[in-house]
């Protein structure tokens, strides 16, 4: 009975190290295009609530690389926005850049409740507006115009609000 408890404690120990919470966390914001495949609303919901959670738990630079990590993986797995998936690669690094804008946002505005709200608005912003130019530019195919606005958006709100929700759950405890 005692090896058993001490296996458990040892085990839960594990999971309370920052740096294997870091790569769980990079390995979830990887791997989620390749688990949940579609659709976007649910993907994209997921990848917010981490990136939320992540920031809050986490220092910036040792978040940056999981902010390109989903869009990477996208690309990748090429089956989300199927056969224009291949322009997505002009979006990767502007992608991480709305990511990175969002979390930080989060972060620093001290707007009581509404900081995710805000976050998610500049994060759609900045995102709708790179894409339109491209678009205009004959660049990017017509459907990054949804997917990077509205769909955007509903994401990061959705994803942002929960994770908001479920970090401040864990603080009571």
């Amino acid at each position: 009975m005692q090896l058993e408890e001490k296996t458990e404690v040892k085990a839960f120990s594990i999971l309370t190290n920052r740096y294997i919470q870091l790569s769980l966390l990079y390995l979830l914001l990887f791997s989620m295009p390749f688990i949940l495949k579609s659709p976007q609303l649910l993907i994209g919901s997921v990848i917010n609530f981490l990136l939320i959670v992540g920031i809050t738990q986490f220092k910036a630079k040792e978040i940056l690389p999981a902010l390109f990590l989903p869009s990477i993986s996208t690309y990748i797995y090429g089956t989300l926005f199927g056969g224009a998936t291949t322009f997505l690669i002009y979006l990767v690094p502007l992608i991480g850049l709305a990511n990175m804008l969002f979390v930080l946002s989060y972060r620093y505005l001290k707007i009581e409740h509404l900081n995710i709200v805000v976050a998610a608005i500049l994060k759609t912003v900045f995102l709708f507006t790179i894409t339109y130019i491209l678009f205009k530019a004959s660049v990017l195919p017509q459907i990054f115009l949804t997917t990077m606005g509205i769909s955007q958006l509903f994401t990061a709100i959705i994803g942002g609000v929960s994770a908001h929700l479920f970090v401040k759950s864990l603080k009571k405890i």
